[in-house]
């Protein structure tokens, strides 16, 4: 696997392990180290990461396409290869746990599955003027994010960022090398499950303040329940 799909799955895995609710991360850590730890969390929270995977990266078995349930399968027996000491850990909300964590579920499912990003079919983004977005949706020279941004590996500050509305995962931005640009952002509103109402997942801008208001200006028109008007 290529360093930079590798970097793209752990992202992936961070964003979607650490979105799991507060109930339960401390079910699957227990509440001191190997005590009360409820591993039937390990099922859902296994699926919640597979679907997840399974919408933003290509993964196969064999040379044919994994099912969501093959992957989930995988991501639950890495999930039970996590020591007391590690499961305990991230109750603690230890960058660095969870680091470890994401890089030993990566290597599973590196070591099992075949992993690359999933080729553009317009499906995240709609198709418009520029960048999946029409003039009007574009973001203003001016606009700066109201939200707290943070890096996404505090021990290893790079070009990786989670944006927070209070306590609420707003979404993610992080720069990778995939395809040739100098500066090219990704970025990924959270899913929660709840409707899209015609807003794109996931897609990128020319810079790091772009796409931070990108996630933002989404995230807000879902929590107000305002549909996106002409993006198709």
């Amino acid at each position: 696997m290529q360093d930079d799909i590798g970097t793209l799955l752990r992202s992936f895995l961070n964003n979607a392990l650490r979105k799991q609710s507060q109930r339960r991360i401390p079910d699957f850590g227990g509440y001191d180290i190997g005590k009360r730890r409820n591993l039937h969390i390990i099922e859902p929270i296994a699926r919640d990461t597979a679907e997840f995977l399974c919408t933003y990266l290509c993964i196969s078995l064999r040379g044919e396409p994994a099912s969501k349930e093959g992957v989930a399968s995988a991501v639950a027996a890495a999930l039970r290869n996590v020591s007391d000491e590690l499961a305990y850990s991230l109750t603690r909300r230890s960058d660095e746990a969870w680091r470890s964590l994401c890089d030993l579920v990566a290597e599973f499912l590196e070591a099992c599955l075949t992993i690359d990003r999933k080729p553009y079919d317009g499906s995240l983004t709609a198709k418009s003027d520029y960048n999946g977005w029409k003039s009007w949706e574009m973001i203003l020279s001016g606009e700066t994010p109201r939200g707290k941004w943070r890096h996404a590996w505090k021990e290893k500050p790079g070009d990786d960022f989670i944006g927070f509305h209070g306590d609420a995962c707003m979404g993610r931005i992080f720069k990778i090398e995939l395809t040739g640009y100098e500066e090219r952002w990704y970025w990924l509103v959270t899913a929660d499950g709840s409707p899209r109402r015609g807003w794109p997942a996931a897609g990128y801008e020319a810079s790091a303040r772009s796409a931070a208001c990108r996630v933002e200006r989404i995230y807000f028109a879902l929590v107000r329940g305002v549909e996106r008007i002409g993006g198709a």
